[in-house]
């Protein structure tokens, strides 16, 4: 079996955030703290669920980073063939 390629694993990162966004908005809208706030959340649903879904992909990112790739590295690494520091 092959490895997840990269954009999979990011779209993957991103269903689980939206879905645990929307797992929060359920639970937001049972708290009583939330009673007063509770027509605007039901309003703006689609927007509160994408917020939430952002800040769990950042969180997700800042949590567990992407591998680096050396491919990036060897990209930039190639063009300065032949040229050395100058001190």
């Amino acid at each position: 079996m092959e490895p997840i390629s990269d954009k999979m694993q990011v779209l993957l990162r991103l269903a689980l955030c939206g879905g645990g966004a929307a797992l929060l908005y359920a639970g937001a809208l049972k708290l009583p703290a939330l009673e007063e706030r509770r027509p605007w959340l039901e309003e703006h649903r689609l927007q509160v669920i994408a917020l939430g879904a952002a800040a769990l992909f950042g969180l997700s990112l800042l949590a567990f980073p992407r591998p680096e790739d050396g491919k990036e590295q060897e990209e930039f690494g190639c063009c300065c063939d032949g040229y050395e520091p100058v001190e």
